[in-house]
């Protein structure tokens, strides 16, 4: 509205108001048009959903998947991980009343699979996003590509069906397919580029880095912030000069998905500094701290011991004066230090923190990662935090694995290809039993061991806000927020930006322990001291 403004835009026919998506009546019927394409509204109840923000690189996408529809063509955004290409595609199929059924592709699937679910987009006229659609074998890519090609001449020339592995099924004009990509190579492991038979079905979108400011802006308002605008610039700057001024680390990221977070956390502690006071606004001091607050939990646990005295004096470069604070669990700390007394270990305040950092890393992410050597105390902080929360009348049901102990088909599954039969894997095994749980039940997914892209990337669905984990026989598990995948590793040196960027992570160093710590643990309790003589 602001740049339709700006532009002075008096005429129908103007760019500025043509490139605006926009709803138009037409008869009985409600089309979306946007330039030159025209398409029906889909009337699929999706309930109340969040929305994206929207920036000059969601407009450009949506445009760019508007022309490609019109075409009878696919979208196939492609960029760097946490830039949003996955959920802009489900933001637009909302926005026309489409459903999108999300897969996350893997080097399992094979031209039958990925035929029975191109089958039943075309029957059904939802839409498909198929992400991480250049982890499929190069070889299965051709054949994927004829089905594909297929459906789009069925839509282009209006057939009622169309001919998908020997079997005739319906077409719905309202079908959509897409796929998001990284880029081969440049640290993305297990990728391959498309062949061009199969580039010529789809409108490339190179989604660059969004606009980490006005996301942050319009978000804090949303979350109830009055000053919105000046806090949202202050926290990318953060991001920005960490980025540039702390030591490059495997581990860290400074990207869109830690600044939802840290926005997430802020807009909790906001809302219930307002629900204190009656709902009325509080000041800019108050507002001030609690981003503070949210930024320091989500970002102290995944530094360096010499990177957590630069950020904390980047902090007082950014927000001069601000009282620097941290959130406290007084409940859960005090069952904490009660856990380690019962158990003879001794509590050493980083450590202490470090279970609250790990607490509060769970209740905001799916997939958390501890990191750090052997020895750094990994098992018992999830061991202490687990039997604390316990105490305090949580159940918190555990599955434990070690995932580069056994072949990735017993941990994930395996489709034997003569009988199309579906055998569960560890792993898949644990996620059936979970969702079956209560909503008050949290359950925890161990992952023991170093962490792959050969199988880890087969979790892409799950770690982000989709939550979703799809297998090659077609079946989706959705997961609640009840669900935490926990994964201890001594480093990430193998995992790709795109694993990196999903996690929550707590990083230990040998400067989390003491020797002297482990010698009073060892050493026998003194004796008491002799009765006083009478």
């Amino acid at each position: 509205t602001v740049s339709i403004v700006e532009a002075g835009v008096s005429e129908v026919n103007a760019f500025e108001w043509s490139s605006q998506l926009r709803y138009v009546q037409e008869e009985s019927d409600i089309r979306c048009k946007m330039i030159s394409a025209s398409l029906p509204y889909g009337y699929e109840y999706l309930g109340v959903q969040g929305r994206l923000v929207v920036t000059p690189l969601t407009d450009r996408c949506y445009r760019t998947l508007m022309s490609a529809l019109q075409l009878d063509l696919g979208g196939a955004p492609e960029g760097p991980a946490g830039t949003g290409k996955t959920e802009t595609t489900k933001d637009m199929g909302c926005t026309l009343g489409k459903y999108v059924v999300v897969t996350n592709c893997s080097d399992q699937m094979d031209y039958r699979i990925m035929g029975n679910i191109l089958k039943g987009l075309a029957q059904s006229g939802c839409w498909g996003c198929f992400d991480e659609f250049n982890r499929l074998l190069p070889d299965q890519l051709s054949e994927i590509s004829q089905q594909i090609q297929l459906i789009q001449f069925a839509l282009k020339a209006r057939q009622p069906q169309v001919e998908l592995l020997g079997v005739t099924v319906k077409v719905d004009s309202n079908a959509g397919i897409f796929v998001t990509m990284n880029p081969a190579g440049k640290g993305y492991g297990g990728r391959s580029k498309l062949p061009d038979n199969l580039k010529a079905l789809f409108r490339a979108i190179a989604m660059s880095a969004p606009d980490n400011e006005l996301i942050a802006e319009v978000m804090m308002y949303s979350e109830g912030f009055t000053h919105a605008k000046e806090l949202g610039s202050k926290l990318v700057a953060v991001f920005k000069l960490s980025a540039q001024l702390l030591s490059p680390q495997q581990h860290y990221d400074w990207g869109l998905r830690s600044l939802k977070t840290v926005l997430r956390v802020a807009g909790q502690l906001v809302y219930a500094e307002k629900k204190k006071v009656g709902g009325k606004a509080i000041p800019r001091a108050a507002e001030e701290s609690a981003v503070i607050k949210a930024l320091r939990i989500n970002t102290l646990s995944k530094l360096t011991y010499s990177d957590t005295e630069a950020f904390n004096a980047l902090i007082g470069d950014v927000f001069p004066g601000a009282s620097v604070q941290d959130i406290t669990y007084d409940e859960i700390e005090a069952a904490i230090r009660a856990v380690l007394a019962k158990e003879g270990l001794q509590p050493l305040e980083l450590q202490v923190k470090k279970m609250l950092q790990f607490y509060e890393a769970t209740q905001q992410r799916m997939g958390v990662v501890i990191v750090g050597p052997s020895g750094s105390g990994k098992t018992v902080i999830c061991q202490v935090l687990r039997q604390a929360l316990q105490s305090l009348g949580r159940r918190i049901p555990t599955y434990t694995m070690n995932p580069k102990a056994m072949p990735r088909e017993q941990l994930l599954g395996k489709m034997d290809h003569d009988t199309r039969e579906w055998a569960d894997g560890v792993l898949t095994a644990s996620s059936r039993k979970v969702v079956k749980e209560d909503a008050d039940v949290r359950s925890w997914i161990m992952c023991d061991g170093d962490i792959d892209p050969e199988w880890i990337e087969s979790l892409n669905s799950v770690l982000d806000d989709n939550h979703l984990l799809t297998m090659p026989s077609g079946e989706r598990i959705q997961f609640g927020p009840n669900v935490n995948f926990i994964f201890e590793t001594h480093d990430l040196k193998f995992a790709s930006p795109a694993t990196v960027t999903r996690m929550g992570m707590i990083f230990l160093s040998e400067e989390s322990t003491e020797v002297e710590c482990i010698v009073q643990s060892w050493l026998p309790p003194p004796p008491p001291p002799p009765p006083a003589p009478q």
